[in-house]
């Protein structure tokens, strides 16, 4: 577990690598759909470390908005590892089930969620400077490959963006309570401390 802890972000990386050298590799025979969401891969890999370590940041502004005062590298660890998994199943998954246009437009989701979050985010956190931790790759990066996800799978969708829309916020959800379960609070407890402001 400590292993896991201290080290999630290179191995999200190391996998992120693996789904690189594929996608490059194989460009011709696999389909536009892969080809996108292989990107999403790698944008979402270079989304975590501006987050959480060039410049890193967005793990202190979240504990400062909602009062952790527990935070330590360890806690964040913790944090992040969650986050990682969510990962597996937001990116990784749909990677290897490009067919399924339902779970390719749920990367789409989170790149959307991502930008939309990090720009409303420098006025949630009352930022002097308009800039979060991880806005350039949200809106450089997530942002267009989503939009290109959302191109090529969007008119096969149809009704089923609602399964797409089920699973996002069901991980989304497990990964929210783990991160707050890490930081030893609650949502109701967060939500205490958005009501404060």
């Amino acid at each position: 577990m400590k292993f896991w802890i201290k080290n999630n972000l290179y191995l999200l990386t190391l996998a992120s690598l693996c789904v690189l050298i594929y996608f490059v590799a194989r460009w011709d025979a696999i389909s536009e759909m892969q080809r996108a969401l292989g990107l999403f891969v790698v944008a979402i890999t270079l989304h975590e470390w501006e987050e959480s370590r060039y410049p890193g940041g967005f793990y202190e502004l979240m504990a400062k908005k909602f009062g952790w005062n527990d935070v330590n590298k360890e806690t964040m660890g913790k944090a992040h590892g969650i986050v990682v998994v969510a990962i597996v199943f937001f990116a990784f998954v749909p990677f290897f089930f490009p067919s399924v246009p339902w779970l390719a437009m749920v990367p789409a989701i989170l790149g959307i969620f991502e930008a939309f979050i990090h720009v409303a985010g420098i006025w949630i956190h009352r930022l002097k400077r308009p800039y979060t931790p991880g806005m350039l790759t949200a809106l450089l990066c997530l942002l267009p490959v989503s939009v290109w996800i959302i191109a090529i799978a969007g008119e096969r969708v149809g009704w089923w963006w609602f399964a797409s829309a089920v699973y996002y916020l069901v991980v989304f959800a497990c990964m929210e309570l783990g991160v707050m379960k890490s930081f030893g609070t609650s949502p109701l407890q967060v939500a205490r401390s958005l009501k404060r402001g």
